[in-house]
């Protein structure tokens, strides 16, 4: 199945573009995602899925985007 990935601010570096496309296999979970992306999941401070917050465990379905948000820091 294929799904829409978004990765924002400091996220993005590990990619060549913010925002593309994967294939993963039917029944993939967030979780599943982010180990074929390589994403380091201590960087990572949200997901969602569709514009809705989601879990690590959320199975995806085809079609689906999702996003990776990081830890925003400031003073």
């Amino acid at each position: 199945m294929k799904i829409t990935v978004k990765l924002f601010a400091m996220l993005s570096k590990y990619t060549d573009n913010s925002t593309f496309t994967v294939e993963i296999p039917e029944g993939s979970t967030v979780d599943d995602l982010i180990k074929k992306l390589a994403l380091p999941v201590d960087e990572i401070f949200n997901c969602t899925i569709n514009g809705q917050n989601a879990d690590f465990n959320t199975r995806l379905k085809n079609g689906d985007t999702v996003g990776f948000y990081p830890y925003i820091g400031g003073g």
